[in-house]
């Protein structure tokens, strides 16, 4: 997977960096959110606790998308973030696996 900037800004107003990018996966599917997130954090050298992946969208007919990160100055700044989206970027995500595995409820037998 490689990562491609396209455009970096300074937000001074809400303490943070905002930057554009394009993610190839050639031969691949489109990786996960968490997987480029952390793609990410290696390249821009920036705190795991202060960046949230806002968006990830696959390009039509190419193994490419492209997405927005921002990336915080401190823990405060971070208010400004709607809490479903810190959801997204920081809550452990939940196994298919796990949900599949639960019993049915049997079915009751008619008359």
């Amino acid at each position: 997977m490689d990562v491609e900037i396209i455009s970096q800004r300074d937000n001074s107003l809400l303490e943070r960096k905002e930057v554009r990018f394009r993610v190839s996966y050639p031969g691949a599917g489109v990786p996960e959110r968490q997987e480029v997130r952390s793609k990410l954090i290696a390249v821009l050298d920036a705190s795991k606790d202060l960046t949230v992946l806002d968006h990830l969208k696959p390009e039509y007919g190419r193994n490419s998308a492209v997405g927005y990160v921002k990336i915080y100055a401190n823990a405060d700044a971070m208010k400004a973030e709607p809490a479903y989206m810190n959801k997204r970027n920081f809550a452990p995500k939940e196994k298919k696996a796990a949900a599949e595995s639960a019993p049915v409820a049997e079915k009751k037998e008619g008359k």
